[in-house]
């Protein structure tokens, strides 16, 4: 056990005294809420002007002043669009007669223009609006998410001046036409009431996409760790004294231990920002969600058993290479296991209750991940959080015997990869 020891405190503290570490310490929660606060502040600012022109054909000028107002408004319920503008729309009305050709209006306009008029867009409101013809924008760039406002802004518009023309006018059409927002709240074990605006879904996914970058970064670290020593020749000394089993198991708990420092003070500094800065956030208008203590501990639970889990396969990867090269390729499999969970946790939020989320939590290679997400979202019960645990549990020692025997005779192996035959035959001799 000493020598086990040995190995571990130097993996550690190899590690942790890096500046690598100590700036992806800092960096990594940094980096994800800029990425997690980013769009919603550059949407408040607004993504510029767009100056529309306006070819109304409708013949009712009011609509189009509705539509102005619309999208000048301040007020949520005037703006249109349920939220800050991505694009300020600068309209500019042009009359255009119902049996004028747009198309020779527009080719006109845009030839007069020059380059100057290059990003120019058109509104085309046709004569039949209000029956069953569809308004049109023209633009280079029509993927710009402010059209939604835009569209908001004509339907709400559009509705309005039917109803004016069919007798309900002033307050009356605007109380119809007036925007309902829906109130989301999340029912508590209890069953009482908590307000819920999608800090959930935001929870969830930060802590998915923590759990996935730090087991495949520790992962990689251990099998990168393999693959230095083979090819130092380093592992031939250490093998003399120490045996490979010892020397696979202190290398995971090692590498595994600076992972888990790097959690903890994560997690610790989540702790500290929910209890204590609630109150200064709360304070300027910020409201934070509240993270229970028992999330924390699964986050951590959960980043244990995954980190033994894929740094085990990893730590086998390197041991049957030889190369960085060969192992990009070998790691190939092990790493499309990881990133699955990411390519399918929008289905498992949609129904984190339903029989494949249920499922696919209970899959060892998607625990980590898909279970943590499930606790994040909705707190499934209890019997389903510990038989996972206990599924990847075993599934750890099964891969941990099967590492082992395989890392015991790869280390000692140089030259070209091992086809499946020869890990074979690396099973039935070790």
């Amino acid at each position: 056990m000493k020598k086990v020891w040995a190995i571990i405190k130097r993996e550690y503290i190899v590690r942790v005294r890096t500046r690598a570490f100590v700036i992806s310490t800092i960096a990594s929660p940094l980096l994800l809420l800029a990425l997690a606060l980013l769009p919603g502040l550059l949407a408040a600012r607004g993504g510029g002007e767009r100056h529309v022109t306006v070819l109304d054909q409708s013949g009712d000028a009011q609509l189009y002043d509705l539509i102005k107002s619309r999208l000048d408004g301040a007020s949520r319920d005037d703006a249109g669009g349920g939220g800050p503008r991505l694009t300020h729309y600068v309209l500019e009305r042009r009359v255009v007669q119902p049996d004028e050709d747009v198309e020779k209006v527009i080719a006109n306009d845009y030839a007069a223009g020059g380059k100057k008029d290059e990003d120019k867009a058109y509104l085309i409101l046709p004569a039949g609006i209000f029956d069953s013809a569809k308004p049109e924008y023209r633009s280079k760039n029509t993927s710009d998410f402010g059209l939604r406002s835009l569209e908001s802004a004509i339907s709400q518009a559009v509705t309005e001046r039917k109803l004016e023309r069919a007798g309900i006018a002033g307050d009356r059409a605007k109380g119809i036409t007036r925007r309902v927002e829906l109130n989301t709240t999340k029912l508590t074990a209890e069953g009482g009431a908590q307000e819920d605006s999608g800090a959930s879904f935001i929870i969830a996914f930060i802590m998915l996409f923590f759990m996935y970058m730090t087991v495949l970064f520790y992962g990689l670290f251990v099998m990168r760790g393999v693959i230095e020593e083979k090819q130092s020749r380093i592992v031939e000394i250490v093998v003399s004294s120490v045996k490979p089993e010892e020397m696979m198991l202190g290398k995971l708990i090692g590498i595994g231990l600076v992972g888990l420092t790097q959690i903890g003070i994560w997690v610790t500094s989540v702790a500290l920002l929910s209890t204590v800065g609630l109150s200064m956030f709360a304070s300027r208008g910020i409201a934070l969600p509240h993270l229970p203590l028992s999330l924390l501990v699964y986050f951590v639970v959960f980043f244990v058993l995954g980190y033994f889990l894929y740094a085990t396969l990893y730590a086998l990867v390197g041991a049957t290479v030889g190369s960085e090269e060969e192992a990009q390729q070998a790691q190939f499999p092990v790493t499309i296991i990881i990133v699955i969970p990411m390519m399918i946790f929008t289905t498992v939020v949609a129904n984190p209750n339903g029989p494949l989320a249920v499922t696919l939590s209970m899959i060892p290679f998607f625990a980590p991940t898909l279970m943590m997400l499930r606790i994040a979202v909705i707190n499934p019960p209890l019997w389903q959080i510990l038989l996972s645990m206990a599924i990847m549990l075993v599934t750890i020692l099964g891969a941990v015997w099967l590492a082992a025997r395989i890392y015991r005779v790869g280390i000692l192996m140089y030259g070209k990869r091992p086809s499946l035959a020869e890990l074979g035959r690396w099973l039935r001799y070790s």
